[in-house]
Formats: structure tokens, C-alpha cells, sequence
């Protein structure tokens, strides 16, 4: 009797950009270091799978992995948690006694430290127009032009 095949279980895991969550307006507003950094933690969660809320992940690190500075690395951080992908959960700190980084959640998943169920606050960001002043062709000051 001839045994089944039985293909390997994959040694490793995959990230997963869902097509609903890269067509939110959200998504489609991040710049390329961003929607990198998400892939990272998106990673560093697939890795372990029960991990989501303690995602560690410091600034240096992520500087590192995507040869930019620290000072991008931080804006596009700042990014994703004001459009709503990621949510700090305990801040990083440095010094020489105590070392630790920066745990991340993925809002798009269930939180496994408090056990809540999954945000999604990125499908309700709107992208903010700004607003002109009422002294729009003159100055700042409020003086009209001279024509």
C-alpha cells in the first residue's frame, strides 16, 4: 500500500498584506519607509504568532535593517501609530544599566497581551485637507498684496 505524499511543513513563516488593508486610504498615504517598517514588525509577529502587543522592535534596529537614520526610522514610526497600523505599547529606554525596545502592536490583529479584539483604526483615517485662511492672496500678518 502506497503512503500518501505529505508535502513539508514550512520551515519558516510568511507576511501577509491583506488586499482590503492595502487599499485603504491609510495604506496608500505611507511612504516607502513606512509600509517597510510595518512589514518588519508585520514579520517579527508572524515569527512567534503570540506575540502582538509585545512586538520588540527598537529604533536603532529598524535604522539598521533599512540603512536610513535614525531621525527617518522615527518619522515613519510616527507615521504609522498617526494613521493608525501600529500602537506603542511600552516605550523603549537605553541607558547602561537598563536596555530594552520599544513593544509594538499591529492594530490589525487581536492584542495578546489585554486580549482585545483587533482596532483596525486605519480603515477610519481620513486624510486631512488643509484649511485656507481667509487672508489666503495676502500675508501671513494679514496685509493684502499691492498689485
Amino acid at each position: 500500500m502506497a503512503k500518501k505524499y505529505r508535502p513539508p511543513e514550512p520551515s519558516h513563516k510568511y507576511v501577509m498584506l491583506r488586499g482590503w488593508m492595502t487599499n485603504t486610504e491609510a495604506w496608500r498615504d505611507l511612504d516607502c519607509i513606512a509600509r517597510c517598517i510595518y512589514i518588519e514588525l508585520s514579520s517579527r509577529y508572524a515569527g512567534r504568532g503570540t506575540n502582538n502587543g509585545r512586538i520588540p522592535c527598537s529604533l536603532r534596529e529598524i535604522a539598521a535593517k533599512l540603512h536610513c537614520s535614525k531621525q527617518t526610522a522615527m518619522r515613519a514610526l510616527d507615521r504609522l501609530q498617526d494613521h493608525g497600523f501600529i500602537v506603542r505599547m511600552k516605550r523603549g529606554n537605553f541607558n547602561f544599566k537598563l536596555r530594552h525596545a520599544a513593544e509594538w502592536r499591529l492594530t490589525e490583529f487581536v492584542c495578546d497581551v489585554t486580549g482585545d479584539l483587533p482596532t483596525k483604526d486605519f480603515t477610519r483615517w481620513k486624510k486631512q485637507t488643509p484649511v485656507p485662511s481667509e487672508n489666503s492672496p495676502g500675508f501671513r500678518d494679514g496685509t493684502a498684496r499691492v498689485s
